[in-house]
């Protein structure tokens, strides 16, 4: 098995709270998230790189529930559909979904024995393609009874591989290099042939859907708007959904055949993120993550029999703009906004009561796909620092000038007027908006905040119904894998909806190059244009404060180590 030793990705699940978050390649969030490195040390620093009172499932006691808190009850239960990808909605799959790829605390991955009984790769050489055997443990069974079989896999890659329009996945990034999907000597044996080389072909391979979701588009796209048990093979099932008091209860699942489940129950209720953190503290909820501010983690201090677990995080916060938004299809006046905006004083208020906000700089992020300390790093936003004097010079070469005696900038009798979606009872969001808004105010330019309700997201971005708008995406452990999800030509999560053909180009390079000091470089080639493009401008990346209780094993801060929902229980 390759190691992906200090790969951390930038790109994912989108976020945008304390809990609405977006993923690269599976998940996204909206006011919130997190990432982390390997090696023993975070990021090059004395953090640890997971914290989750690891322990033998002999020293677990069986029974008790765990309680979460999230920020949205997903209305898609399809992670892989566009509007689907939310961290909420990734999180809970993680207890129910087929995983099939697994990693350490180090990034180092191997099969889920519970799903895959055996994995060969033919490496590309010599003209033939790179090729993946893999045989399906025949006791992997969908809670309908019905085998998982290669037919899931090829039906999943005709969704998700961008050839047919009527799919709407969260991205086409891994699927779109398979040449061909189909079963081996038997249905228990699934055949992948890359086109050529493919350096993170795990990463499509990491997660398996049945056909009956993933075979036709509307389902695909809207229809799963309930959860179902038959289509899922993980040690946990549904029990109950109450829209009512939006909360999602599960239950082992009785048809698992790996590993018993230690917990009764596990329970997904949906709240505020003020309200997560007094539900915390009251003993209402038992993890609370990720904590975002100051209330959060002085109000998780208070709970006697609780603690506070942390690793960096591999989610990170930044704005993204529409180019077809109002007044900003002028690239001129996207990076006038880049360098008007001042992140690292933002950075220091969102943090502000946080431990990190002693060291905020150690957090600013000046790259789309590295995080600070990993491999492969570069600031590529130095050229992009805040700069109010370049700003204006930027929107007077755009044609936007400041009348006399004016305090926003005209052109053709038009004032310079921005959207800013800013997502209701989410406080980061309404902090950044607030802030950026008195940046942009300082250089002619009016920032109209917009309220967007909590359940609008992501859909306002999917729809194109904003200016600016701040998010997170939370990120995986292939940090170059992803580049075509966000930033590829025509990509369902491509919200700027920028289209750069040089971009596509390298991007494709970038994808087979199995060099990977090539690869980085190519990579980094990609983040410049992205700066350039006035794209997404990345703001800070997230330290991952998880709390919970003390007795808790299993669980915390992951870092890059993935969850094995049936070992995580209660200390005896």
């Amino acid at each position: 098995m390759r190691s992906v030793k200090n790969m951390v990705t930038a790109l994912g699940v989108i976020g945008v709270s304390a809990a609405l978050a977006l993923t690269g390649c599976s998940n996204a969030d909206n006011g919130s998230a997190d990432t982390a490195n390997s090696n023993g040390d975070a990021a090059g620093s004395k953090e640890k790189v997971w914290d989750v009172n690891p322990q033998d499932r002999d020293k677990l006691q069986q029974g008790g529930e765990l309680r979460f808190a999230i920020s949205q009850l997903p209305t898609n239960w399809n992670t892989q559909s566009n509007d689907g990808n939310q961290v909420d909605n990734e999180d809970i799959w993680k207890w129910t979904g087929a995983q099939l790829l697994v990693s350490d605390e180090k990034g180092e991955l191997s099969w889920n024995k519970n799903y895959l009984d055996d994995v060969k790769v033919e490496e590309a050489k010599d003209g033939a393609p790179q090729k993946i055997t893999m045989k399906i443990s025949d006791k992997a069974k969908w809670n309908s009874g019905r085998d998982i079989e290669a037919e899931d896999f090829i039906s999943l890659w005709k969704a998700m591989n961008g050839t047919n329009e009527a799919f709407k996945p969260a991205t086409t990034d891994g699927y779109d290099q398979m040449a061909n999907v189909e079963a081996g000597a038997s249905n228990k044996e699934v055949i992948i042939t890359f086109k050529s080389s493919y350096p993170d072909w795990q990463a499509p391979l990491s997660g398996i859907y049945p056909k009956e979701l993933t075979s036709d588009p509307e389902m695909f796209n809207t229809g799963l708007t309930e959860p179902k048990n038959e289509w899922l093979a993980g040690p946990y099932k549904f029990d109950k959904i109450d829209k009512s008091q939006r909360v999602a209860t599960l239950v082992p699942n009785e048809k698992w055949w790996g590993d018993k489940p230690l917990l009764d129950k596990v329970s997904f209720r949906e709240l505020s993120p003020s309200a997560s953190s007094q539900a915390f503290a009251n003993n209402e909820i038992d993890v609370l993550q990720p904590i975002i501010n100051a209330d959060g983690y002085q109000k998780a201090q208070q709970r006697s029999d609780g603690e506070i677990r942390e690793t960096p995080g591999l989610q990170w916060r930044h704005v993204t703009f529409n180019s077809e938004g109002k007044n900003l299809g002028d690239v001129k006046v996207r990076q006038a906004i880049t360098r008007a905006i001042n992140r690292e004083a933002i950075a220091k208020s969102d943090l502000a009561g946080l431990p990190v906000a002693d060291h905020v700089e150690e957090a600013m992020l000046g790259n789309h796909f590295f995080m600070p300390g990993q491999d492969g790093y570069k600031d590529n936003g130095e050229k992009w620092s805040y700069d109010p004097k370049a700003a204006e010079k930027l929107l007077d070469e755009a044609g936007w000038k400041l009348p006399e005696g004016k305090k926003v900038r005209e052109k053709d009798g038009q004032p310079l007027e921005i959207e800013y979606g800013l997502i209701k009872d989410v406080p980061t969001s309404e902090n950044e908006g607030k802030l950026i808004q008195a940046d942009l105010a300082k250089v002619g330019i009016d920032l109209k905040l917009v309220t967007k309700a909590q359940d609008e997201f992501p859909q306002f971005m999917i729809d194109g119904e904003f200016g600016l708008t701040t998010f997170t995406w939370r990120g995986t452990i292939f940090p170059m894998n992803n580049i075509g999800q966000i930033y590829g030509t025509g990509q369902e999560s491509n919200f700027a909806r920028i289209s750069n053909p040089e971009l596509d180009k390298l991007r494709e390079q970038a994808d087979v190059e199995m060099d990977r000091s090539k690869r980085v470089d190519l990579t980094n080639q990609i983040d410049a244009m992205i700066w350039e493009s006035g794209h997404t401008l990345p703001l800070y990346r997230r330290v991952d404060y998880t709390a919970v209780p003390k007795n808790l094993a299993n669980y915390g801060a992951f870092g890059l180590a993935s969850l094995q929902p049936e070992n995580v229980g209660f200390v005896k």
